[in-house]
């Protein structure tokens, strides 16, 4: 179950379960480093604050939209990395 603590972690984001979604990314900052959640974990902080807030609505001025840009990359390539890190487990696990 703790494989797919980060996509729960997504989904409860995505459903606005943001303080479920901030329990899962703190797990998942225990785990796998907490500078990797720290945005993720502001912006469930900011959505509990202002609920009707949405990413999608903020501001797109020219320098924004690069940090959006990056956000949407670093989130992915995290995501890439994770599952890359369980296949080379299992693969570890099988020749155990």
């Amino acid at each position: 179950m703790e494989k797919d603590l980060v996509k729960r972690a997504h989904g409860a984001f995505n459903q606005g379960d943001y303080q479920n979604a901030i329990a899962l990314y703190q797990q998942a900052a225990y785990q796998y480093g907490q500078h990797l959640f720290d945005v993720n974990i502001n912006i469930c902080e900011q959505r509990l604050q202002k609920p009707n807030q949405v990413i999608s609505s903020a501001p797109k001025s020219p320098e924004s939209i690069p940090i959006i840009q990056q956000l949407a990359e670093t989130q992915e390539l995290l995501e890439h990395y994770y599952r890359r890190c369980q296949e080379l487990e299992y693969r570890l696990q099988d020749e155990g």
